[in-house]
């Protein structure tokens, strides 16, 4: 005969047969001593192994991460650098140029200068040379007058006519 216990919550009659109950048992414990041996260290084995290799992604995560972020600054320190070489290149290229342009308007007036000066000259020369050429008249004219005043004497009608004659003579050496 088989005991008979009452469950205290529902008071329902639960019958347990001891045979079954040990089979059970048994057929438990052989079961989880096979999945111990057999099954539990390849399950152990894969999920260590899983492990493992999810360990490596992510340490092999990290490392491309740190040299990503090592050659993004690697970048930006060269891309700062470009930028300061051509901030100085420009700076030199505008200092060259207002040097030339300071040369040029060096050059321009000296020559300038120059020109004027050799103008200066020409015009001194030239006023010289007219202001010879007719004090050589008006000398010439002056010892005409002269000689004509010596050839004979003169009445006022006379001295108009030989200031009329010398100056038709005056302006027609003027003319040729």
């Amino acid at each position: 005969m088989t005991p008979m216990y009452l469950l205290a919550a529902d008071r329902i009659p639960v019958e347990v047969q001891l045979i079954s109950l040990i089979t059970t048992i048994v057929v438990f414990l052989l079961f989880f001593f096979v999945a111990a041996y057999l099954v539990w260290p390849k399950i152990l084995a894969g999920l260590d192994e899983r492990e493992q290799k999810i360990r490596r992604e992510i340490e092999s995560a990290e490392a491309a991460r740190a040299e990503a972020a090592e050659s993004l600054q690697r970048q930006e320190e060269e891309l700062n650098e470009a930028r300061r070489q051509a901030t100085a290149m420009v700076a030199q290229a505008k200092a060259d140029a207002e040097q030339h342009a300071a040369e040029l308007r060096r050059k321009a007036e000296s020559d300038l200068h120059s020109m004027r000066e050799q103008a200066s000259k020409e015009i001194r020369a030239a006023k010289e040379s007219a202001i010879s050429e007719l004090n050589a008249q008006a000398a010439g004219l002056a010892t005409s007058i002269a000689g004509r005043i010596l050839q004979r004497e003169i009445s006022v009608d006379d001295q108009r006519d030989l200031i009329d004659e010398s100056l038709r003579s005056f302006a027609a050496t003027h003319e040729n």
